[in-house]
């Protein structure tokens, strides 16, 4: 009788394919191979997704600047066209108690509709409470970050990719802290110091247009402390006063840009780069120069408009020139008086 179904044997035919299905694993040398194959094209990539990665972090930036801008020339208009201070220390009890610094102003008045970028949570704080909100659009993001250890009032850079002057300000830190609002920004106004420590009107930074005047006038005044708490009628100062019909050139009249000093105007030269003149400038983006002391950075200007320069173009001034900002590079212009 057949049995039908049953099983038969392997034959020897067979016996090698059971042998090749028993030998899937790889072998020590080949999985050597893979992993050493993997780690060339990490090592291939990495630079490229970095380079990725700082390119949008690039854009981000302008981003950021573009809608700080946006927001300081609304500010500017519903202010029936004053420009508004840089900075301002504490007066007194009733005159700007805890003085004023102008990312403040701009996120507490809503042009920048972003509050919880304030790092104080409540009211008083100390300058150890802060709470950073990495939202915020006063932030470049190749800047250095929140924590990083420095002063927040005057980071002192002496070159333009210094770390000083990646990190951020919060002017009047102290103050904002006991007002419980405080907005660090990366950014900076082009803005001078407005007081001499006598008090009186610093040689040159008078508008044109009052006798006597020069043109080494910036479109926003930085008050400083020494000579505004001795002498506050300074604040109400026609010389000193910034309108919009100072500007007349907005696609060249530089509004805001990247620095960590408020005081960035700074005629001393860079130390370790002796003849580097705008040390103060923030060069975070892009290829370092081969001497290390320049990369690129954003500058917004009164049109609205960013544009990524390099610093380097921003160091030497010219033999000879006698507001040296205004003679490096056409179309950027530091000086209210140089608009033509």
């Amino acid at each position: 009788m057949k049995v039908k179904n049953a099983p038969r044997g392997f034959t020897l035919v067979e016996l090698p394919a059971v042998s090749k299905r028993k030998r899937a694993a790889f072998t020590l040398v080949e999985l050597l191979v893979v992993i050493g194959i993997i780690a060339i094209m990490i090592g291939i990539l990495l630079p490229t997704l970095s380079r990725v990665r700082r390119q949008a972090n690039t854009l981000q930036c302008a981003s950021n600047m573009r809608q700080v801008a946006t927001a300081l020339m609304m500010y500017i208009q519903e202010n029936k066209g004053r420009h508004p201070p840089a900075g301002i220390p504490p007066i007194s009890p009733t005159v700007y108690p805890h003085g004023w610094w102008w990312p403040n102003e701009l996120v507490r008045l809503g042009y920048i509709k972003t509050p919880s970028i304030n790092v104080y949570q409540k009211k008083p704080s100390t300058v150890n409470e802060k709470k950073f909100n990495r939202a915020n659009p006063f932030r470049c993001p190749e800047g250095i970050d929140e924590d990083y250890a420095q002063g927040v009032n005057f980071p002192q850079g002496d070159y333009p990719t210094d770390a000083l002057n990646n990190g951020f300000t919060i002017l009047n830190d102290s103050d904002c802290a006991a007002d419980g609002f405080g907005i660090p920004s990366w950014y900076q106004l082009n803005s001078r110091v407005g007081t001499t420590a006598a008090g009186g009107i610093q040689s040159g930074m008078e508008w044109p247009a009052v006798a006597g005047g020069t043109s080494r006038a910036t479109p926003f005044v930085w008050f400083n402390t020494q000579g505004t708490q001795a002498n506050p009628a300074l604040l109400k100062e026609a010389r000193l006063n910034r309108t919009w019909g100072c500007v007349k050139r907005g696609g060249e009249l530089i509004m805001i840009l990247e620095a960590a000093n408020p005081n960035f105007h700074d005629p001393v030269v860079s130390t370790k780069y002796p003849g580097l003149y705008l040390k103060k400038l923030a060069a975070r983006h892009g290829r370092r120069t081969a001497n290390g002391a320049n990369a690129f950075l954003h500058f917004a200007f009164f049109d609205g408009h960013v544009s990524l320069y390099p610093s380097a173009d921003f160091n030497t001034p010219p033999q000879g020139s006698t507001y040296p900002e205004d003679s490096f590079k056409n179309g950027t212009i530091f000086w209210l008086g140089h608009q033509k």
